[in-house]
């Protein structure tokens, strides 16, 4: 009996704290960080471009109290309901070392990929691995852009110099 009041207890602790699936357009995005070291400060100058041709434009996923976007079904046109936030879009990032190599990953939220009418579903993640020589260098180069897509990932090394822009790379969502 005690174990079961414990268990109880935990799971009504749990319960209690639990974030919410809110609409795709009411996820507030995190303010963007500071360039407060090498990392950040290498992730920001080498931050995407992302071009939207026609579909959903990225949102933010989770906000700060951790209330997650319910995202939308994929009916409508391509970009019915999502062509763009009013709070603002979020990238999401992390990078590490790779084989000698420094590693930038972006990731891009979409409500919905419905690139054909019948087609599609709810939630869609976009990614593109910006691989640069040496954050710690004073002028780091991009050596090669992984964009995914839905039957996987190709790497362009080095990246064809139309889809750069200075420090950043282009992506074009169609």
């Amino acid at each position: 009996m005690m174990n079961f009041f414990a268990l109880f207890v935990v799971a009504a602790s749990l319960a209690s704290i639990q974030a919410d699936v809110i609409s795709h357009d009411q996820v507030i995005p995190f303010a963007q960080s500071a360039a407060t070291s090498i990392t950040n400060t290498v992730a920001l100058k080498f931050k995407p471009q992302i071009f939207i041709n026609n579909g959903c434009h990225p949102y933010p996923a989770v906000n700060g109290n951790g209330d997650t976007s319910g995202g939308l079904k994929p009916s409508g046109s391509e970009s019915a309901g999502c062509k763009g936030s009013g709070y603002g879009s979020q990238v999401y990032g992390r990078s590490t070392w790779y084989n000698n190599v420094w590693a930038i990953m972006y990731s891009w939220y979409f409500p919905k990929d419905n690139p054909v009418t019948g087609m599609g579903h709810r939630h869609d993640w976009e990614h593109v691995v910006v691989w640069i020589d040496n954050p710690a260098m004073e002028n780091p180069t991009i050596l090669a852009v992984t964009p995914s897509a839905h039957s996987g990932y190709s790497t362009y090394a080095p990246p064809d110099p139309s889809t750069v822009d200075g420090a950043s790379a282009k992506l074009f969502i169609v």
